[in-house]
């Protein structure tokens, strides 16, 4: 896969004037349409864990229900250009967003898929806790013109609400599986795919056929769809060579191993990891302890050891010429004497968590950091234990990320650094952070605008309450006599785009 970073902006979402999105009629965000004749053959795919439920509010399980769900918007393969999916087209101002629908769409239930399902969808958004509610802060009202036509008011400017919606918390679900509670249990969008329960093997095999109702058969691929669930990544490459499944998500370390026996593989970053200081109340509320802990991590390491060299290391949160990006802010050196004297005898000690897969992660930080003094004490745990825990403030610090923050470096803020925001369990304020980020919020837009934002992420380097950027990359490997055309979305972990794979038979 080829390596580069994407300087494309979702230019139509930060500019202070009206804008208008492409049609839906453009080509497909991977650029390659499905068959000709219509959706066909079977796609198996292997992944190392299961399914919890269908619900995409609290369940950070898209690589399942992005088959079934969609939202009014998608990202491109580059994963920063926003384009059209069950919006044909919107305009946004200051003042307002105003969504044009795709006709003709059902969900998988018969229920019509209009403005009033957004509205229901939306009402479902701001009344059940998650990560997303924040999300439509700024509406006031969500108003359904007519069917195709829905218009939120917004209180104060949003220039990346449209850009959020494209994450799961913007898929659309039918308005009668979020009434009657089904929701998580028997999954109803708009998806090319509809669940088949009596088909499916619980934490084994998931498996979804083509709805053929569904609007654009000519962009799908597969007629049928098997997400297979197989532990570890011994397994799941058994699986690929004796063809149990045609695609398997791999760890790094196999991917060569794969290509010797004949396999395609590709590696994309899946996420932007940073080291989370989550506890800025005690155990980092020292500047100089959150500088010595960036001085003595060493994301290149961690990239060789945990990832077999694949991935990439960044300078900060977003990339140059995104929003907010500041070309003199690099990052922290790796110097684990410097780290030791800004800590002058202070005795750090914390517990850190991981996941399976990033074991070896844990031991680097633990490493690198017991280089400069720190004592960290590495808890492993089961994936789900890990990500029901991890940032709840019961732990004072992790590696990870969440995809809430990618939308803009306001969204960033209020996600991680406002008192309030869902990725601060401490909740710990920052009062500089806070009126930078009403400023630039306040502002029209265009250089004036970006000027704050490259103040706010100075301010966050400065001060070290963000460090040790690098991706978490995946990998996937499959037969290219069974399927061609795997493509992944660029930060957008675990899952290709299933729309576009082409099954060989």
């Amino acid at each position: 896969m080829k390596q580069h970073r994407s300087s494309v902006l979702v230019a139509l979402l930060s500019a202070s004037v009206v804008l208008t999105a492409c049609s839906a009629g453009d080509e497909p965000a991977g650029g390659r349409r499905g068959n000709a004749s219509g959706p066909q053959g079977t796609l198996r795919f292997g992944v190392g864990f299961t399914l919890d439920n269908w619900d995409n509010l609290n369940k950070p399980n898209t690589t399942y229900i992005s088959t079934v769900y969609q939202g009014l918007v998608e990202k491109a393969a580059n994963g920063n250009t926003v384009q059209p999916r069950l919006a044909s087209s919107w305009k946004q101002s200051q003042k307002e967003i105003a969504f044009t629908l795709r006709p003709g769409v059902v969900f998988h239930d018969g229920t019509p898929f209009d403005a009033e399902a957004v509205k229901a969808n939306f009402a479902r958004i701001r009344s059940e806790p998650s990560q997303y509610q924040a999300m439509l802060d700024p509406v006031s009202e969500v108003v359904a013109e007519d069917a195709t036509h829905v218009r939120l008011k917004l209180k104060r400017p949003a220039p990346t609400l449209v850009a959020q919606l494209a994450d799961r918390g913007g898929y659309m679900l039918s308005p009668k599986s979020i009434k009657d509670k089904s929701l998580k249990d028997k999954p109803a969008g708009t998806g090319p795919w509809t669940y088949n329960a009596s088909a499916t093997v619980r934490d084994s095999k998931v498996v979804l056929d083509y709805f053929d109702k569904y609007y654009a058969p000519k962009e799908v691929g597969a007629k049928r769809l098997e997400i297979y669930a197989i532990g570890d990544d011994e397994s799941l490459f058994n699986a690929l060579a004796t063809g149990k499944v045609d695609v398997a998500a791999l760890l790094p370390e196999t991917r060569k191993r794969a290509e010797s026996q004949g396999f395609k593989s590709l590696w994309y970053p899946a996420l932007r990891y940073h080291f989370l200081f989550f506890d800025r109340k005690k155990t980092f509320a020292d500047p100089k302890v959150r500088q010595a802990i960036c001085q003595a991590l060493d994301p290149k390491a961690i990239l060789t050891g945990q990832f077999d060299g694949l991935g990439e290391t960044y300078d900060q949160r977003f990339d140059a010429g995104q929003p907010g990006h500041d070309p003199q802010v690099k990052a922290y050196p790796h110097n684990p004497g410097q780290a030791k004297a800004l800590l002058a005898g202070k005795r750090v000690s914390f517990s850190f968590p991981v996941f399976p897969g990033t074991e070896l992660l844990g031991e680097l930080v633990r490493t690198q950091l017991g280089e400069a003094g720190v004592e960290v004490k590495v808890e492993k745990m089961s994936t789900a234990q890990y990500f029901s825990t991890f940032d709840t403030g019961k732990y004072p610090a992790a590696y990870n990320t969440s995809t809430s923050e990618d939308s803009g470096p306001y969204d960033y803020y209020r996600y991680r650094f406002s008192a309030e925001g869902a990725g601060n369990p401490y909740k710990v304020g920052t009062p500089e952070l806070d009126r930078l980020a009403e400023q630039g919020l306040n502002e029209p837009g265009g250089a004036k605008q970006n000027a704050v934002w490259q103040q706010m992420t100075k301010l966050i380097h400065d001060q070290a309450l963000d460090c040790g950027f690098l991706s978490y990359p995946i990998v996937f490997a499959w037969d290219a006599k069974r399927v061609t055309n795997i493509v992944p979305t660029r930060f957008a972990p675990s899952a290709f785009r299933y729309r576009e794979a082409l099954p060989q038979r």
